[in-house]
């Protein structure tokens, strides 16, 4: 059965998805990558820049996983402070994951200015405390960045002026990082697979691999044909499955499930979201929420599930939506009568990635 792109608010204004034909033969490559989402699709660009043969094999279509339905955030890091990690890769290796976190936003945003890539890219982001005590970090976060050389503009926000950020009154403080933001996923990952054919990837959907059989080089049996490559790449994430069982017990299926409103009016857009800034605060089972170019509020939250990614139930975002109601208690003190009193945006896309 052909599987099409997961249902949501991306598959639904998504710029052109050309259908690519599986594989039907056996193909020789310098690489064979499996899966075609960020990973695998920049993988195989920055291997055929330095000019080696790929093949990108996937078992459904580009940016059919997390890549292509995410909540939409480019941001730095890694999600967490990497200091801890110290210990088992000493101090010149978490300079490296904090500069790769640094760099990664910019190679990303660099990628999409030099192939004019549509994806609605907008800088800006800020990290809302949810305690006093988180605000207090921000201080540290702000000069660690400015010791690494950071050149992007960042800037605290009291409590006191939260509002200019968010329309809630729940929050302890911001800060404000203009060198993260955010844009449409799928039609990044659209863009970057076009990127890479232009570059003579060849890129196969619609193809599972079947089996990998090691030697002096490794084979990709695929029901249509067989990859032959000296190098493989598995860029599956939480897909990998059976396909390689000493990498498989150690994924952890996580999801992160979002819900789009209806266009909002500009002007509610602005009382909620005043700076179009990327939203994402410091809890562990985090909230994470922006304005996409068409005025729809994206929510989104995870779960961690244990075996299987569990499916979402249908939802329907309004004023007793906990989640919502967390987030934003009181309408904003400068919203009208009629804003007030209308009814709140349904919620149509909801889907989990």
């Amino acid at each position: 059965m052909i599987l099409e792109q997961a249902q949501s608010y991306y598959r639904a204004t998504a710029n052109a998805m050309p259908e690519r034909a599986p594989l039907a033969a056996d193909l020789t490559a310098d690489v064979c990558v499996i899966g075609g989402g960020f990973t695998g699709i920049n993988t195989a660009i920055e291997l055929a820049q330095r000019g080696l043969s790929v093949v990108v094999l996937e078992a459904r279509r580009v940016g059919w996983g997390a890549s292509g339905r995410n909540g939409g955030q480019l941001i730095r890091g890694i999600g967490h402070d990497v200091s801890g990690f110290a210990k088992y890769v000493g101090e010149e290796g978490v300079g490296y994951l904090q500069r790769a976190g640094i760099e990664s936003v910019a190679l990303v945003g660099e990628r999409i200015r030099e192939h004019g890539i549509d994806c609605d890219l907008r800088w800006g982001f800020c990290e809302l405390a949810n305690t006093p005590a988180q605000f207090a970090a921000f201080k540290d976060e702000q000069e660690s960045l400015a010791a690494l050389g950071y050149v992007h503009e960042t800037r605290l926000v009291g409590p006191q002026d939260m509002q200019q950020v968010v329309g809630s009154n729940i929050y302890a403080g911001g800060l404000v990082d203009m060198g993260s933001g955010h844009l449409h996923p799928l039609n990044l990952v659209l863009g970057e697979a076009q990127v890479a054919e232009s570059l003579g990837v060849r890129i196969f959907e619609h193809t599972e691999v079947l089996e990998l059989i090691h030697g002096d080089s490794v084979q990709v049996r695929c029901a249509g044909g067989t990859v032959r490559a000296a190098h493989l790449v598995l860029a599956c994430n939480a897909h990998l499955e059976d396909l390689e069982p000493r990498l498989s017990g150690k994924v952890l299926p996580a999801g992160s499930y979002i819900i789009a409103t209806e266009p909002l009016s500009v002007e509610r857009a602005s009382q909620l979201i005043p700076q179009n800034l990327a939203l994402c605060d410091q809890k562990v089972g985090l909230d994470y929420y922006r304005l996409s170019a068409t005025g729809a509020c994206c929510s989104a939250a995870p779960a961690i599930i244990r075996g299987a990614i569990r499916r979402i139930s249908p939802l329907t975002c309004s004023p007793s939506c906990s989640r919502c109601s967390r987030n934003w208690p009181t309408p904003p003190s400068s919203s009208s009568g009629a804003e007030r009193s209308a009814s709140p945006p349904t919620a149509s896309p909801r889907w989990g990635g």
